[in-house]
């Protein structure tokens, strides 16, 4: 059933959203918000997370609203699209539809609904915003830089080149608060930067094979050590407690549907590995 669904996404992606594809291309970022208007809480049911992750594995670059910008974004607003999720539920059915709009609030992109009949709102919306998002899977989106867009750069120079300091600045601090995370008594002491380097190594090591890692608490998050004990990556907290930066890498681990992945941007494709991991 699901893939007669899937091949009918794709089929109608390509039908009717020759256009929707070309102009959901030219942008290089998706923004999303931390909130939903439809619900009462911010990332209530994990949605605004599930929303990021699910971007990011159709190949997009996804960020959350609060999230640090790029140094192209800042200069440049309009390379992004902002994304909403629209609730157009009954009763007895969830309907949800993914939606994205650009800098001047254009519409460039809306999906077919997803749906569910599940009566509790966690399961619900889960299952419909991702059927949703089998259309967005379907445009198979790759960035294509617009002249056009790119041309867009703000006039306010001097505004983005203080927020670019000001990031500089915020980076700075980070790296200096990083620097103090101290391994855990089980794990191989190491400072922070050679936890990075050599965790880079121990990631592609890791995941080849099928070892049981162990997360271990830091200041700042986690560690994750294997049996040897031999730190493979760092963990930084993020606002989801089931959602992790990784340190040094463009990646995140991420537990969906009671399973941990490591989900990395190589700038080509998105790419996620089923780790086993205990925290």
């Amino acid at each position: 059933m699901f893939k007669k669904f899937l091949i009918f996404a794709m089929i109608f992606g390509c039908s009717i959203s020759a256009f929707s594809q070309n102009s959901v291309n030219d942008y290089k970022y998706v923004i999303v918000p931390n909130d939903f208007d439809f619900l009462d809480e911010e990332d209530e049911f994990r949605l605004n997370s599930l929303t990021q992750f699910l971007f990011n594995k159709y190949g997009f670059i996804a960020l959350m609203e609060d999230e640090n910008r790029p140094i192209d974004l800042i200069y440049n607003p309009c390379l992004a699209l902002k994304a909403d999720v629209l609730d157009d539920s009954g009763t007895f059915k969830t309907n949800l539809a993914i939606e994205l709009k650009n800098c001047k609030d254009e519409l460039i992109y809306v999906s077919e609904q997803g749906k569910s009949f599940d009566k509790k709102y966690s399961v619900a919306y889960n299952k419909a915003l991702r059927e949703a998002f089998m259309y967005v899977a379907a445009l198979k989106y790759s960035y294509k830089p617009n002249e056009y867009i790119l041309s867009e750069r703000r006039e306010d120079a001097v505004d983005a080149n203080q927020e670019i300091d000001e990031l500089k600045e915020e980076i700075e601090v980070l790296k200096k608060e990083k620097e103090t995370i101290i391994a855990s008594e089980t794990a191989v002491e190491l400072n922070a930067e050679e936890v990075v380097e050599k965790s880079n190594k121990q990631i592609e090591i890791s995941l080849q094979g099928e070892a049981t890692l162990y997360a271990q608490k830091t200041e700042y998050g986690y560690q994750v050590v294997d049996s040897t004990p031999r730190v493979v990556m760092v963990l930084l907290n993020t606002k989801n407690p089931e959602v992790f930066m990784v340190k040094g890498r463009n990646a995140m681990v991420i537990k969906e549907e009671g399973s941990w992945y490591f989900s990395e941007n190589n700038g080509s494709e998105v790419k996620n590995t089923l780790i086993e991991i205990k925290f």
